[in-house]
């Protein structure tokens, strides 16, 4: 108990003993102290107006009738009735602080003294708390803070200081006994401690100068540590007062941070050495088997006896195993990485239905087998998905079921689960009679490299990865998958997934699904590959197709040839000696334009990897290994007028309308303005892009390029990640030439967003 509060005690209880009752009252109640007295169970009986007023009331009164917990929160009610209560009854009075809540539900903190009343009941006399804050209690909350703390008045002198700031500057001495010195003389001392004294010396005059404050500075130690500092001046009543200055050691911190920051560092090392890798093994495997499977495509069209087609089905057969675990790893690879991205294309799950059927009935036939698909006819023709993945799915699934089922049946169904006006539930559900999994194993079947060890299941023949890899395709897809099987008797996998219909605004003319090989006889197309063997497997090709064909070694004899021959199409590998293909896609479009038609031939299976070639500028993206039909039918469409890129530039146009739809909830004069909105911003950055790449100042397209892409993001401009991400790398060096046939593509995308999208695009 504070001296001076116990004098007021005192003389409260020698006045109650010598002044006369009515002398008493009158006195109580123009007393600055708050008086009150509350009966055995709390409830005030008394109350003058000091203690009314010291909680918001005008007059005793109000409170009168009420319970002491009136004026406390229930918290700090349960701390006095279990710290106070008791050592009121044990002693007859108490002292301390407390802190109750006024009227308006404002804290008010008091300084009270309770004492009990020979007829029971207690006297309570309290006084105003709230400014009373004393050097002792200063001290105590500084040494609690957790940080250095000095003070100092506007002479420099240290007013107050902690033990933490004697510990952290390594200074023998009590925080008491630094009352009353000069910070200045002081700083002489301590300026050895830090890596830069002069340093430290100069920031410390300038913030006198300036009594700015300053919060979060960093500072290094001689000793190696890190410490942060903040400064704050005193200012009352506009009148400067002194200064605090406030010390953290962040050293551990920082220490944390750097391994963290090296960790990452490692892991996205890694990952780019892992991707690197994967590409290339990508490429120098799937190099090879194109010439295997090109070959033996080619074998087919010619007179073969029984075992020779004997021993080319098996090649094959082998081959197309291996391409199917090659992607596979490749697969899993994407999904480790957080790569696996699904489309969202127009799609017709009739024409996947039918495609998959087609692979897959003659491997059913051949094991005599029944095979049966069918597809609810109330499906909706047209349906947002990734044909890819579907397909995939589905080929996993189905060919699973052939492959493990000797006799029997497989049956694939595709039917409507539910729907609403703009999403159906499809279910995909295969059965098959084939050896069924043992109940102990169903829930593993989606681990990756699980299978379940039977002699008969021929687990050589892959990697154990489909049905993970399903898994991960139909969960990306919102969907679920689920299996259901019995030793023995067979398996049923039940996938569903949610789908939504193509609006009417997203209607485009359907693409050509029976390409005509007219396009393509006398056509002259240059091949740039230096692989011998797939030089002549394309060649076999394109001349089955009266395609007339001339061949290059590497990117420099391509455009060697270009320069005095006339081509109408050029077949680019991207790995080759001398020149690769994209530093001579590059050249080729300085010198005969961006629209001269360069298709990308490459072994990659990475999806960011195409897209990063459609981005460099290649009309198409053709990945090994090829077959004739495929070549035949991405060659008819180019030249029939659908690229790739076209393609491309039409997924870009349906992705915006259905986006700026779903924004303005279809309202067609909203739509026509955020249109109108995109196209300002086209023009603004087609203007300041050209500047740019005039005078070769890539900061500023960086900047333009900054501002543009939340733009592209938001309204679903995708497939353009890949080459933002490549132009905003700093660790690569690029040339002038480059970083220009890289902007070149982004201007090309919104020049045709400029001349192809207008205000009437957009439906409701």
């Amino acid at each position: 108990m504070y001296p001076e509060k116990l004098s007021v005690i005192v003389f409260y209880q020698i006045f109650f003993m010598t002044v006369p009752v009515d002398q008493q009252l009158l006195a109580i109640e123009n007393t600055l102290d708050g008086i009150a007295i509350l009966d055995a169970q709390g409830v005030y009986t008394y109350m003058n107006r000091a203690h009314a007023n010291l909680f918001g009331y005008s007059s005793g009164t109000d409170l009168l009738g009420k319970s002491w917990t009136s004026i406390y929160t229930p918290d700090y009610i349960h701390k006095i009735q279990e710290e106070i209560f008791p050592v009121l009854t044990e002693n007859g009075s108490w002292s301390g602080e407390t802190i109750g809540v006024s009227k308006e539900g404002k804290p008010v903190m008091q300084y009270i003294s309770l004492t009990v009343l020979p007829n029971e009941g207690m006297i309570c006399i309290c006084r105003d708390n709230s400014k009373a804050i004393d050097n002792n209690r200063l001290q105590y909350l500084m040494s609690n803070l957790g940080k250095s703390i000095l003070i100092e008045d506007e002479n420099h002198t240290i007013v107050l200081v902690n033990s933490d700031f004697c510990h952290m500057f390594q200074i023998p001495l009590q925080p008491s006994q630094l009352v009353g010195v000069n910070c200045l003389d002081s700083l002489d001392r301590s300026l050895s401690l830090f890596q830069d004294p002069e340093d430290v010396r100069k920031g410390i005059m300038e913030k006198y100068g300036k009594r700015e404050a300053m919060i979060g500075e960093e500072l290094l130690m001689a000793d190696g540590r890190i410490f942060e500092r903040d400064y704050i001046p005193v200012i009352i009543e506009n009148e400067f007062k002194g200064q605090l200055w406030s010390y953290v050691d962040v050293t551990p911190k920082r220490e944390l941070q750097k391994s963290l920051i090296d960790a990452r560092n490692q892991a996205i090392a890694s990952e780019k050495a892992k991707s690197a890798f994967l590409s290339s093994m990508s490429h120098e495997i799937r190099t090879p088997m194109n010439a295997i499977l090109g070959l033996a495509e080619q074998l087919t069209m010619t007179p073969l006896n029984e075992q020779q087609k004997f021993f080319l089905d098996h090649i094959t057969e082998s081959a197309g195993g291996l391409l199917g675990i090659i992607n596979d790893v490749l697969d899993l690879s994407k999904i480790e990485a957080g790569k696996m991205k699904i489309g969202n294309e127009v799609i017709s799950l009739y024409k996947i239905n039918k495609s998959v059927e087609n692979i897959l009935r003659p491997k059913a036939e051949e094991k005599g087998l029944l095979f049966r698909t069918e597809i609810d006819r109330f499906i909706n023709e047209r349906l947002h998905g990734d044909e890819v993945r579907i397909r995939q799915v589905l080929m996993n699934i189905v060919g699973n079921a052939i492959k493990f089922t000797d006799k029997g049946h497989v049956y694939v169904r595709i039917n409507l689960l539910d729907k609403d006006d703009q999403t159906e539930k499809i279910l995909f559900e295969c059965e098959d009679t084939g050896i069924g999994i043992s109940a102990e194993f169903v829930d593993q079947v989606f681990n990756d490299f699980f299978q379940e060890k039977n002699d008969n299941n021929n687990r050589t023949n892959g990697t154990g990865l489909g049905l993970s890899i399903t898994k991960t395709l139909v969960d990306l897809m919102g969907g679920e998958i689920k299996i259901n099987s019995e030793k023995n008797k067979g398996t049923t996998v039940r996938i569903i997934v949610p789908m939504s219909i193509v609006g009417e605004e997203l209607s485009y003319a359907a693409e050509n699904p029976d390409p005509c090989i007219d396009f393509l006889q006398n056509k002259r197309v240059l091949i740039a590959e230096d692989n011998k063997l797939n030089k002549l497997v394309i060649r076999m090709m394109l001349e089955n197709m009266k395609i007339e064909v001339v061949e290059a070694n590497n990117g420099l004899e391509a455009l060697e040839l270009l320069q005095v021959q006339h081509f109408d199409l050029v077949l680019m590998d991207i790995q080759m000696p001398v020149m690769d293909g994209v530093t001579a896609l590059g050249l080729i479009k300085k010198r005969y334009g961006s629209t001269f038609p360069v298709i990308a031939l490459t072994a990659s299976a990475f999806k960011s990897e195409i897209d990063q070639m459609l981005n460099m500028g290649f009309a198409d993206c053709i990945t090994k290994p090829v077959d004739q039909k495929m070549l035949c039918r991405r060659l008819s469409t180019f030249f029939s007028g659908k690229s790739s890129r076209d393609k491309f530039f039409d997924s870009v146009h349906q992705k915006i309308v259905s986006n700026i739809n779903e924004m303005v909830s279809h309202d067609a004069q909203r739509a026509s303005s955020l249109v109108g909105y995109l196209l300002e911003e086209v023009d603004f950055a087609l203007s300041e892009w050209s500047a740019a790449l005039q005078d070769e100042d890539w900061a500023r397209a960086k900047g333009v390029l900054h501002r543009e892409k939340a733009m592209m993001y938001s309204i679903g401009v995708e497939g353009v990640s890949s080459l933002i991400a490549q132009i905003e790398d700093d660790t690569q060096f690029r040339s002038s030439a480059d970083m220009r046939m890289m902007y070149e593509q982004l201007i090309e995308l919104f020049e045709y967003l400029k001349t192809s999208f207008k205000p009437v695009s957009v439906t409701s």
